[in-house]
């Protein structure tokens, strides 16, 4: 068998007869690294870790009445310090960390936390 590597030591292809630019060898499956000793490893994995994950998602947000709205916890502070303004009456645009900007109102901040609170607390 022989393979072809890149600049990284990747096996970028395989095949039975030699040619130009591949090392001949007893075996190897295309995307192992080739180490220094002439052994193969596979690469090492590029999974996100789970916890980037969560925060990705948790910035993106839930969609509620055309926004997304973001759930972090500068979120729950935020919202925290306008909900009584909000039921008093005062309508307030505010502002998620992802950036997107909803106007809470008396009239629409009972729907919003009906969305909104189960999603941020799905993360948990």
């Amino acid at each position: 068998m022989y393979i072809l590597l890149d600049d990284n030591n990747v096996v970028v292809q395989t095949q039975p007869n030699p040619q130009d630019g591949f090392i001949k060898v007893d075996f190897a499956i295309a995307g192992q690294v080739m180490q220094e000793d002439g052994s193969f490893i596979d690469p090492p994995s590029q999974a996100v870790p789970a916890e980037q994950v969560r925060y990705e998602a948790m910035h993106a947000g839930v969609l509620i009445d055309g926004v997304m709205c973001s759930a972090l916890k500068e979120d729950q502070w935020g919202l925290n310090s306008i909900k009584a303004f909000v039921l008093a009456g005062t309508d307030v645009p505010f502002k998620f960390v992802n950036g997107n900007t909803l106007t809470l109102t008396s009239s629409n901040i009972a729907a919003f936390e009906a969305a909104w609170i189960p999603f941020r607390f799905s993360f948990f």
